[in-house]
């Protein structure tokens, strides 16, 4: 490597930082003159070690050839650079070294051989003051796999400043050119297409392939269109998947997608039969299509309308009611809900509450009308010992079902209990909605609807009619109760009967918790709502009960849609609002438009978890941008991963709003999975 190459480097390295944590291992100095000169021999497997020249002192050093391969890439590339530029890079740094591995140099001033110099006349290795930076150390340990061959055998491959800025504009099949080399990766290709421009011809041995196919594709139909859904394939090839394509059976229509595991596949004809295949894409190239997804009709889309019942238990499987024996991490279970009970055949979704109890460790739940190993949403998260409820509206599935997931690591089990409180059919008989801007209906703390503290197992009774917008005749509503200031651990039922003794939970809680739970409930033919506390006698808690919405039977409001649950927001990758939620700062996202969720839908229900939060305190979701919430939708600790279900007007726009509730200068992440959403009625 020639002086102007080594200025250049020079160049390149400058703003790596000088404090970094990052230590190389110790080199050893060769210690005995005339020391036997043994060279590596495989071109498949990098060597161990590499033996140094130290041209300052004239001594050779042993050095781990992947510690010499980091701290080079330090002096030689630009940490700055396109992260496909730097693994191509780190591949012919280490080819460079390798090849003079199996072919040494003698010379040294103690008499032994060596393999490369410590300077530009080999590659620039100066362990004393360049640390490589996360970027680069990532770069050499995700292509150490690889080696580059020609002939079969390992070659010399140099690299070079060059002066081109065009991709490949100055190859000579011999030197990777790091100006146009940049450029390679400013345009998106990967580090083995960059390789391949520069010195082909030449074969990858061990790097990364096309992607697998993707699991659990998932169909369904919408007017002259299908929501297709899908898991991330069980091998995504060894680099990141850049996108996925989803092709209809039969016409032949596509959509294709970047950052999210659904798309909405448009321009079908209604009353015709549909399967869907899904193929995933990385740097490499397109992997081979998924098994087709269940037959779907596209037609025009009827909304169900809601029938509410007594609270339930449909499953618990710690004593064997609809399912038996604990949940194994990662396997679907399917149990049956309609035509059990009240819930008739042709039910098409349900709500209710998800608990989940006797796990062996933390993690979450998913619920939904499909058995899916590795889902994509989620429905409720805990930690290690919770007893903790969400309250869910979910799709069922053709045959009445509901199918539930526990992701965890393998080898860890649950028990889960699900109680429904209400059901949705195609019967235009039923129960309408009517969203509401949320409000606050009971406060027993500032004697809000209750004049003052719920005491164990004594049924406590509210109105809601005439209250917070709900009108007399309401059926049912939508909310949030959150427990506060309980004495004792325990759970809060909520339903249209005083029970003193129920036998079903809507939120379960221990001594000292904040936490909120969605509800769905029925109203008493008086329009009210009882409320146990189920603990230990002498025990007492405060609530707080904030409406959402409420059904009526009088043919007006809205019918619902239940979905496949599907990811709208995760500020954690970009998705529906780029970066962190600021403490007490309104942050609106899209939904109408997105997901099958139409521009005419007038409220969406899913579920909202809070991620990465800094401090404890709350999440309020709405319609409208607010800084100072008088209602809430999650209460969390900090540095817990916490959910709950919700069902919540729209913006006239299609639009949510999210407020993390905090002291100043916290920040959070947030997550949105919708499962449905509900649509004006035909007139």
């Amino acid at each position: 490597m020639n002086a102007a190459l080594s200025r250049f480097r020079r160049m390149a390295a400058v703003g790596l930082l000088a404090t970094a944590v990052w230590l190389p291992t110790v080199v050893v100095p060769e210690v005995a003159a005339g020391t036997a000169c043994t060279s590596w021999s495989s071109s498949t497997t990098p060597p161990p070690t590499i033996r140094v020249l130290r041209t300052g002192t004239g001594l050779v050093e042993t050095v781990d050839f992947r510690v010499y391969t980091k701290i080079v890439m330090a002096a030689e590339f630009n940490k700055t650079w396109p992260f496909e530029t730097l693994r191509a890079g780190a591949v012919a740094v280490k080819e460079y070294a390798w090849y003079y591995v199996l072919h040494p140099r003698g010379g040294s001033k103690n008499g032994s051989c060596y393999d490369v110099q410590d300077n530009s006349s080999d590659q620039d290795y100066w362990p004393e003051t360049r640390y490589p930076s996360t970027s680069e150390i990532n770069a050499v340990d995700t292509t150490w796999g690889e080696s580059v061959l020609r002939g079969g055998a390992v070659f010399l491959a140099g690299y070079r400043s060059g002066t081109s800025l065009v991709c490949g504009g100055d190859r000579d099949g011999y030197h990777l050119w790091q100006l146009s080399a940049r450029e390679c990766g400013l345009e998106g290709k990967s580090a083995e297409t960059i390789l391949h421009i520069y010195f082909d011809p030449v074969a990858i041995q061990g790097g990364p392939v096309v992607p697998g196919a993707p699991t659990a594709v998932s169909a369904t139909g919408f007017d002259t269109s299908a929501l297709v859904t899908w898991s991330v394939p069980a091998s995504s090839g060894g680099t990141s998947i850049t996108g996925y394509t989803a092709t209809s059976d039969p016409d032949g229509k596509t959509c294709s997608t970047t950052g999210t595991q659904y798309c909405e596949v448009a321009g079908l004809m209604n009353l015709t039969s549909y399967t869907f295949t899904v193929r995933a894409t990385n740097n490499i190239g397109t992997g081979p299509s998924s098994d087709p997804s269940n037959a779907v009709t596209p037609a025009v889309v009827h909304g169900s309308t809601f029938a509410a019942i007594k609270p339930v238990r449909l499953l618990d499987t710690r004593v064997g009611n609809g399912l038996g024996g604990k949940f194994l991490a990662n396997t679907p279970r399917t149990f049956q809900v309609s035509k059990r009970d009240v819930i008739p055949a042709g039910a098409t979704a349900v709500t209710g509450n998800l608990t989940v109890v006797g796990e062996s460790g933390p993690s979450a739940i998913y619920l939904g009308p499909d058995p899916i190993a590795y889902p994509s949403t989620s429905t409720i998260n805990f930690k290690q010992g919770d007893v903790i409820g969400n309250g869910v509206m979910v799709a069922l599935s053709s045959n009445g079902e509901l199918s539930a997931t526990y992701l965890a690591a393998s080898g860890q089990t649950t028990d889960l209990v699900f109680d429904a409180t209400g059901y949705f059919t195609a019967a235009a008989s039923g129960d309408r909605y009517h969203p509401l801007d949320p409000a606050r209906l009971v406060d027993s703390r500032l004697g809000l609807g209750l004049g003052g503290k719920v005491r164990a197992n004594t049924p406590a009774t509210f109105t809601v009619w005439n209250h917070a917008g709900v009108p007399i005749g309401a059926t049912a509503v939508t909310g949030n109760v959150t427990v506060v200031n309980a004495t004792h651990s325990g759970a809060v039922f909520v339903g249209p009967d005083p029970i003193a003794k129920p036998t079903t939970s809507t939120i379960n809680f221990k001594q000292g918790q904040v936490i909120g739970n969605n509800v769905t409930v029925a109203l008493s033919t008086k329009g009210q709502l009882n409320v146990t506390f189920m603990s230990a006698s002498g025990n007492t808690t405060d609530l707080v009960f904030d409406i959402t919405g409420y059904y009526t039977a009088d043919g007006t409001g809205d019918t619902y849609v239940p979905i496949q649950p599907i990811r709208l927001l995760d500020t954690r990758f970009k998705n529906g609002l780029s970066g962190k939620f600021s403490s007490n700062t309104p942050g609106t996202f899209q939904v109408s438009g997105r997901g099958c969720v139409p521009a005419t839908a007038t409220a969406v229900s899913g579920n909202v978890a809070v991620v990465n939060q800094t401090r404890s305190y709350a999440v309020f979701v709405g319609p409208k941008p607010t800084a100072s919430p008088s209602t809430s939708t999650l209460n969390f600790p900090s540095g817990i991963v916490r959910a709950n279900g919700l069902a919540v007007a729209l913006s006239t726009t299609g639009t949510l709003s999210a407020t993390y509730m905090s002291a100043a200068g916290q920040t959070t992440d947030l997550v949105f999975d919708v499962t449905g959403y509900f649509q004006p009625s035909p007139k």
